[in-house]
């Protein structure tokens, strides 16, 4: 990660006017602790800063300090600086942001730049180890005990808990660093993994039912239809997570959950890999984008069997092994 001073702390030093810091729609623990975290900060600076998200604060994100002071975008004001955090543009807020000044802060390759200001860095393990490093050049005896917890939730959960790829001895520096300032592991731990309601538990045995194989194992597939979500009293945000069950299967290259939202008229694709294969790539080709071995898009499809068909077709064209099975639409 960079380290020399950035111009985007020139920027926020020198403000006077109104900031907005903001998430994505369907927010994880990345955006909303970045968002919160750096929101937080400004405001011990004296900044007339606000943060929000169009989407309320999913169940289980609702340990992060001060999560219920996120307004609710859009709104009618226009910001003198808005930035987002742990998105490729603007446009992922899913609703509009008006602002004279665009500042995007993010660690996916690719997106929308702005300007000087952006501070984009694909090496860095999660948006909030950006947020992190920025924090403590400016001024690190500020960062406090909420703005920790803040940032290492959206580090610890970006790594998957330290478990995949993108944890190095640096995170683990970062995670020393944040819990002597005051965050608590054990309590993120709980309050984000072991909180899940019986209707939650109702939804994965619906959507297991219909875990399909492809490509000779090499590919694995979910599909969560949205009566799975009235069936079982469940919302959009439970299917957080679901993809990681597909790709938890040995021999599994990669792995894909479809999500029908009806009323946005698309599938969300959530793509993970393990080690050969660059869903980012194969996100990309489908209109969204991301990680390396995690990503994801929206698709317009008329049914689940041709979304399918249109995420295996991309996925295909990254894989070594040139033969398609037959596409059978899961229950």
């Amino acid at each position: 990660m960079r380290h020399e001073s950035v111009p985007l702390i020139d920027l926020l030093k020198e403000e006077k006017g109104s900031i907005l810091v903001f998430s994505h729609e369907n927010p994880d623990a990345d955006t909303l602790g970045s968002a919160l975290a750096l929101y937080l900060f400004l405001k011990k600076k004296g900044k007339n800063v606000k943060v929000g998200c169009k989407d309320t604060v999913p169940h289980f994100l609702d340990f992060l300090p001060h999560w219920e002071e996120i307004i609710r975008l859009p709104t009618t004001e226009v910001f003198d600086v808005g930035i987002v955090v742990d998105a490729s543009g603007f446009y992922r807020a899913g609703t509009e942001v008006r602002a004279i000044r665009k500042v995007r802060i993010d660690h996916h390759i690719g997106g929308e730049f702005y300007g000087m200001y952006d501070y984009i860095d694909p090496s860095a393990p999660s948006t909030t180890a950006i947020i992190y490093q920025l924090l403590k050049l400016w001024d690190e005896s500020a960062i406090d005990t909420e703005i920790a917890q803040c940032l290492y939730a959206g580090l610890a959960t970006d790594t998957g808990f330290f478990k995949y790829s993108n944890t190095s001895a640096e995170t683990f520096q970062m995670a020393k660093e944040l819990v002597e300032k005051g965050a608590d592991p054990h309590r993120t731990y709980i309050m984000f993994s072991e909180r899940e309601s019986l209707g939650k538990m109702k939804l994965i045995s619906k959507v297991l039912d219909t875990l399909t194989l492809y490509e000779d194992g090499l590919v694995a597939g979910i599909v969560i239809y949205d009566r799975f979500f009235k069936e079982t009293g469940t919302t959009y945000p439970d299917s957080e997570g679901l993809v990681n069950f597909p790709r938890s299967i040995e021999g599994v290259e990669v792995a894909f959950a479809l999500i029908e939202k009806p009323d946005e008229g698309v599938w969300k694709v959530s793509l993970r890999s393990k080690e050969r294969v660059n869903v980012a790539s194969v996100a990309s080709r489908l209109g969204g984008g991301g990680h390396k071995y995690a990503s994801g898009c929206k698709i317009r499809a008329s049914s689940a069997s041709e979304a399918i068909n249109m995420v295996l077709f991309a996925i295909k064209e990254e894989l070594t092994e040139p033969s398609a099975q037959t596409v059978q639409c899961p229950a």
